[in-house]
């Protein structure tokens, strides 16, 4: 975050853009497809701090197999040092495929939030641990004045209370606490319970693996999960996603 700060900081102001029309990010993850138990948003990236790198450089192809095999959105990783992206990443992807694009990076301004909107980002997200609570509502604010939702994303209760509290309506639960890189597919489950009834969409993150946990992420309270890593390490990611949804098909 320290080093987003400095990056921003020596960034020139923001250049006009023609942007496309925004697509519904709140309404792919809540509409609810015959058969599937949860709707997916499925991550591109080259690499990752917990998981280096990734045998799929094209960024394009993998979100193209994604919405195939039944993504509701795709996550497009931007940071460049720690994940290999970039913000052509996001236009060739929004380009590329039909549902909603979420804008995932380390952001930390409301300017950044106005430049998302600019890339044709439909969603952004952002992480209550790292922010303060005037930083937060700002951005927040900018993201409805722009018309692009923003996916609130916390590790602990604690955070998630704060994004409530600042005027989230998606709520993510990371189950990767940040600051170890440590992975517990519970944290969700335990948070997302005690938050439902307020949030107008819950989003599970982080390790998710197999059918049986997003059978108990939606039992939880989900009505999404964000995939990456896991379908990432697969020769096909496509294939990986249909094989994580069920080829069988899933009854809600």
């Amino acid at each position: 975050m320290a080093r987003k700060r400095r990056e921003l900081a020596q960034r020139p102001p923001l250049s006009p853009r023609a942007r496309p029309e925004p697509r519904d990010f709140a309404d792919a993850l809540l509409r609810r497809v015959p058969g599937r138990l949860v709707s997916v948003i499925a991550e591109v990236k080259r690499k990752s701090p917990s998981g280096g790198a990734f045998p799929h450089a094209d960024v394009v192809a993998v979100a193209r197999a994604y919405e195939a095999a039944g993504a509701s959105a795709i996550s497009v990783l931007t940071d460049g040092p720690d994940f290999g992206g970039a913000l052509e990443d996001l236009v060739a992807v929004r380009a590329a495929v039909s549902v909603p694009v979420l804008r995932k990076d380390f952001l930390v301004a409301a300017r950044e939030v106005e430049e998302s909107a600019l890339w044709g980002a439909d969603a952004v997200l952002l992480i209550a641990d790292a922010l303060e609570d005037g930083e937060l509502r700002e951005m927040l604010a900018t993201a409805r004045a722009v018309k692009v939702a923003a996916l609130v994303e916390a590790h602990t209760e604690a955070h998630a209370e704060r994004a409530l509290a600042a005027g989230a309506e998606l709520v993510g639960i990371n189950n990767r606490d940040l600051a170890t890189l440590k992975t517990d597919v519970g944290t969700a489950l335990r948070v997302m319970p005690r938050l439902r009834a307020r949030a107008r969409a819950l989003v599970a993150e982080s390790g998710l693996k197999s059918v049986t946990e997003l059978v108990a992420a939606r039992e939880a309270g989900a009505d999404a999960v964000l995939v990456g890593e896991s379908l990432l390490r697969d020769a096909e990611p496509g294939r990986a996603l249909r094989r994580l949804l069920g080829e069988e098909g899933l009854t809600p």
